[in-house]
C-alpha cells in the first residue's frame, strides 16, 4: 500500500494495513481461502473435476476467478459457460397492501398446483405466510426476519452496560428477565422483587435478596457474592477501564454461559461471540464504554432464525432469483421489494484510487448494481413464468420501489407493436394486479395460470369481552389477606383483583420497576425516613437543608439511581431542590403544629371481620403507615406521604370524606375493632404542602363524612365485593360502565345509595387492559 508521505489514506485502510502486518495469528477470512486456489492448482495431486460449467458469462467474474479458470484449463478441465435459450418469463406482479393480503393469494395460489416445476424465492421473513400456509395444510418455509434483538443476541450487551456504574436498573432487570439470563433463576427473582421495592442496588431490599440467595440450597454465598460485586460493590466507574478488568469480568458471564449451553445447544453461539469479545478487549489497555459498545456491535450482528423450522416441500426455496440455475415452470418472489444481492462495502473515492495503485480494482457502485441485475436477468430465463409479490406497506410505514421491476420489465418479448412505443411505467402499470381483482362476482380466483372456486364465508361480527363473568361460587376466590392498594383494586374492578390475586396474571418483572412519580414516591419517603431515625437519635425535630441535602446524596444510588444516569442532571437538580424545601417544610409544619413524629414506616397487621350474605370473613390486612405520630391531646396522627403532579385528587378525597387510605391506616392502628377520629392527613412532597381536615396541618378542610363513617361503609363495601367473588360473578367495572345505557344510574351512585364506600376503576395503572377490552382491538 502507498504509505508516501501526503498520501490521502483513509483511517480504515490504515487500520487494514496495520492488522494485516499485525504480530500473531489473524483468523483467515473467506476471501483468503479464495486467495489460496492458485496456488493448491498447481499441486500435482488429482482434483476430480472433469468439466466446470459456468452461470455467468466468464468476463463478469473478478480477476482472480478468471485467473482460477485459466488454471483449470491447463489441468485439462473443459471449463464453458451454461447455453441458456434467451427467453424471457411471463411477468406478473401482485401488488397487495399489507402482507397478509399477499400472503392468504400466495397461499391460495401454491395450494392450487403440485408445485414439483416451482421455485420460491423468499427476500422477506414467511411468519405471516406460514401461517397461511399452515392453514392450509401446506409446508412451512420457515425464513426469520433478520434482528440483533433476540434474546440470546441481548446477553453480551447487556451484560457489558450493566457492569458500569451508575446503575442502569431498567437494563439491569431486562438482563435478569431474559429467557437465558446467566444469573440463575431463583436469584434473577429475588433481584427483581428487589429492584421493584427500591430501584436502585445496595439497597436494604438488595441486601435482603442477596440474604435469600445465600440461603437458598443451590445458590449458596458465592452466587450471592457474585451478583454483589458484578452489579452493587465492583461497578466500574468513568467512562473508560482497562481492557484486564473488563475481561475479568466477562469471565464470571463466560463460566455462566458455558454452563447453560451444556443443556441448551443454542446458546452456544452466544459463548464463542463472548469469546471473540474478550479476544479484542484483551488487546486494548485502555477501552472506553463507547468502543466497547462498538466492539460487542461488531461481533454481534443481525441473525436470521425462525421460530418454525424449514419443513419438506415439493418447490425449491431461493434466498433471490439469481440462484436459480435449473428449469422450472414457476419462480413466485416472496418479498421481493426486499430483494438484494448481498452488498459490498462502500468504498470512499480516495480509498479506491489508494488500493488501485497497488493493483486491487474494485467495481464502480453502477457497474456493481448493474451486473446484479443482468445475474438476475440471466436466471429468469429458466422459468416460463415469474410471479413478483410486492407489498404496498409494512410496519406502519409505505415500502419503497424495487428497481429490478423495471428491467424485468424492459427485458419482456413484446407481442404487440405497440408496446414498444408506451412507457415504461404504463407498462409497469398493466402488468400490476390487486387481490380485488382477482376473483369474479361468482366467487371464481384466478391468478397466474391457477384458480380455484370460492365459497362466500358468512359475516362474522368481532364479539366485545364479557363485563361480567359468572364463573359459580368458589370459596378459594375469598380473600386470606389484604393490602391498602389490594383493597382498592377489589372494590374498584374485581376482574383486574381476581386476574392479578387469583390467578397470578401480570406485567412482567422487568416492566414493574417503579418509574416516574412512583419511583420518586420511593426514593422521597427513603429521604424523610433515614432523616427521622437520625433526628430521633440526637432529640432534634427538624433537620438542617444542607442535612437533607447529604442524606439525598447518601440515598440516591439506592432508591433512585435513574437520576444518576447521562442525561438526568437537570432533572436531578431540579428534583433535589423540590424535595430538600419540601422535606424540611415537613419536618417544620409537624414541629409547629405540636405533632412529635414517631415512627416511620411503621407495619401493621390487624384482622377485619366481616358478615357476609352465606358465610363470615376474616381477612389479615397488612401494610405499613408511611409516618405515625402524636398530638399534644396524646392522639395518634396518620400521615400519608404522596409524590405526584397535581393534589387536586387527594383534596377532593379530604373534602369529600373519601380518604379510605387515612381512615384504613388508623383503624389499622387502633387497638379497638372500630376507627377513630383522630388526626389524619395527607402530605404532597413535590407540592409540600399538606391536606387535611385537621387544624395541626394549616388551615384544614371541611370533610362531609367522619373518617368512623367512611370506615363503616368501606366495611360494607369490602363485605359486598367479597361475597360477589365468594359467589362467582366476576366485574370488569368500567366494561360495565361503558356500556350503560343513558337511563340506568351509574355505579358510583348506586353504590352510595346503597351505603356502599365507592373507588373509582383503577385503569390508568392497570396492565390488563387488553384482557377487559379497553385497550387493544379485541376483533
Amino acid at each position: 500500500m502507498d504509505a508516501t508521505p501526503g498520501a490521502k489514506v483513509s483511517p480504515l485502510l490504515q487500520t487494514l494495513a496495520a492488522v494485516e502486518t499485525a504480530n500473531g495469528d489473524v483468523s483467515p477470512a473467506l476471501a483468503d481461502d479464495i486467495r489460496g486456489l492458485p496456488a493448491a492448482l498447481l499441486s500435482p495431486l488429482p482434483l476430480g473435476i472433469d468439466q466446470v460449467i459456468l452461470q455467468h458469462a466468464e468476463f463478469s467474474f473478478p480477476k482472480i476467478w478468471q485467473d482460477i479458470f485459466m488454471l483449470l484449463r491447463g489441468r485439462g478441465i473443459l471449463v464453458s459457460e451454461k447455453a441458456v435459450n434467451g427467453a424471457q418469463p411471463q411477468l406478473h406482479v401482485l401488488t397487495a397492501e399489507t402482507e397478509w393480503e399477499a400472503a392468504e393469494n400466495v397461499a391460495r395460489w401454491l395450494a392450487c398446483g403440485d408445485n414439483t416445476k416451482t421455485a420460491v424465492v423468499c427476500s422477506d421473513h414467511t411468519s405471516v405466510l406460514d401461517h397461511y400456509l399452515a392453514d392450509r395444510g401446506l409446508p412451512r418455509l420457515g425464513v426469520g426476519a433478520s434482528s440483533s434483538w433476540r434474546a440470546n443476541d441481548q446477553i453480551i450487551p447487556l451484560f457489558f452496560e450493566v457492569i458500569w456504574g451508575p446503575i442502569n436498573v431498567r437494563l439491569l432487570a431486562e438482563f435478569l428477565s431474559l429467557p437465558g439470563t446467566p444469573v440463575e433463576r431463583p436469584a434473577s427473582g429475588y433481584l427483581l422483587q428487589a429492584l421493584k421495592q427500591a430501584p436502585g442496588t445496595g439497597s436494604e431490599a438488595w441486601f435482603e435478596a442477596l440474604d435469600k440467595i445465600a440461603d437458598h440450597q443451590d445458590l449458596g454465598p458465592s452466587w450471592a457474592s457474585d451478583v454483589d460485586q458484578l452489579f452493587n460493590t465492583s461497578l466500574i466507574d468513568g467512562d473508560t477501564a482497562p481492557g484486564s478488568v473488563l475481561v475479568e469480568k466477562a469471565a464470571w458471564l463466560t463460566a455462566q454461559l458455558r454452563r447453560l449451553a451444556k443443556k441448551k445447544s443454542a446458546l452456544l453461539p452466544t459463548v464463542e461471540q463472548l469469546l471473540q469479545v474478550i479476544d479484542l478487549l484483551s488487546t486494548v489497555p485502555e477501552v472506553s464504554r463507547r468502543d466497547v459498545r462498538r466492539i460487542v456491535s461488531s461481533v454481534i450482528t443481525p441473525q436470521s432464525s425462525s421460530i418454525v423450522a424449514q419443513e419438506a416441500s415439493p418447490w425449491m426455496r431461493l434466498a433471490h432469483l439469481s440462484e436459480l440455475s435449473d428449469d422450472v415452470d414457476d419462480v413466485l418472489w416472496w418479498g421481493f421489494k426486499d430483494a438484494t444481492l448481498m452488498p459490498g462495502r462502500r468504498w470512499e473515492a480516495h480509498d479506491v484510487a489508494t488500493l488501485e495503485k497497488v493493483g486491487i480494482s474494485l467495481p464502480a457502485p453502477e457497474d456493481a448494481a448493474a451486473f446484479a441485475t443482468q445475474q438476475t436477468l440471466a436466471s429468469a430465463v429458466h422459468c416460463k413464468n415469474l410471479i413478483l409479490i410486492e407489498v404496498e406497506q409494512a410496519h406502519g410505514a409505505r415500502t419503497e420501489g424495487q428497481g429490478l421491476l423495471e428491467a424485468l420489465v424492459s427485458a419482456q418479448p413484446s407481442t404487440n407493436p405497440e408496446d414498444a412505443t408506451k412507457p415504461l411505467t404504463d407498462r409497469v402499470r398493466e402488468l400490476r394486479s390487486v387481490p380485488e381483482q382477482l376473483t369474479t362476482a361468482d366467487g371464481l380466483w384466478d391468478f397466474a395460470g391457477r384458480s380455484a372456486k370460492l365459497a362466500a364465508a358468512p359475516q362474522l361480527s368481532p364479539t366485545p369481552p364479557a363485563a361480567i363473568y359468572n364463573v359459580g361460587a368458589n370459596p378459594s376466590l375469598k380473600p386470606k389477606q389484604l393490602s391498602f392498594s389490594q383493597l382498592s383494586k377489589l372494590l374498584g374492578c374485581s376482574f383486574a383483583w381476581v386476574l392479578e390475586k387469583k390467578s397470578n396474571v401480570h406485567a412482567t418483572d422487568a416492566a414493574l420497576i417503579p418509574a416516574d412519580n412512583t419511583l420518586l414516591g420511593i426514593f422521597s419517603h427513603k429521604v424523610v425516613e433515614a432523616l427521622h431515625h437520625q433526628l430521633s437519635a440526637e432529640n432534634r425535630a427538624i433537620p438542617e437543608k444542607e442535612e437533607i441535602h447529604r442524606c439525598i446524596r447518601a440515598v440516591l444510588p439506592q432508591y433512585a439511581a435513574e437520576l444518576l444516569l447521562p442525561g438526568q442532571q437537570r432533572r436531578r437538580d431540579a428534583i433535589v431542590g423540590i424535595l430538600i424545601d419540601s422535606v424540611h417544610a415537613f419536618f417544620s409544619q409537624l414541629s409547629k403544629g405540636g405533632v412529635t413524629l414517631q415512627e416511620v414506616e411503621q407495619e401493621f397487621e390487624k384482622n377485619l371481620e366481616l358478615v357476609g350474605s352465606q358465610d363470615n370473613y376474616l381477612v389479615t390486612v397488612r401494610g405499613s403507615a408511611d409516618a405515625v405520630g402524636v398530638d399534644g391531646d396524646g392522639r395518634r396522627v396518620v400521615i400519608d406521604l404522596k409524590w405526584t403532579n397535581h393534589a387536586k385528587y387527594r383534596r377532593e378525597e379530604v373534602a369529600g370524606g373519601t380518604a379510605l387510605q387515612l381512615a384504613l391506616y388508623q383503624w389499622a392502628l387502633h387497638q379497638g375493632a372500630d376507627t377513630t377520629d383522630d388526626p389524619t392527613a395527607y402530605y404532597m412532597l413535590k407540592q409540600g404542602s399538606f391536606i387535611s381536615a385537621d387544624s395541626h396541618f394549616g388551615q384544614p378542610l371541611q370533610s362531609a363524612v367522619k373518617p368512623t363513617d367512611l370506615w363503616d361503609s368501606a366495611k360494607k363495601a369490602i363485605t359486598f365485593s367479597i361475597d360477589e367473588v365468594v359467589n362467582g360473578r366476576v366485574t370488569a367495572t368500567q366494561v360495565v360502565e361503558d356500556n350503560r345505557a343513558e337511563t340506568e344510574p351509574g355505579r358510583e351512585s348506586e353504590w352510595r345509595d346503597r351505603g356502599l364506600h365507592y373507588i373509582k376503576p383503577p385503569c390508568r395503572f392497570c396492565e390488563l387492559g387488553v384482557l377487559c377490552g379497553l385497550k387493544g382491538d379485541f376483533s
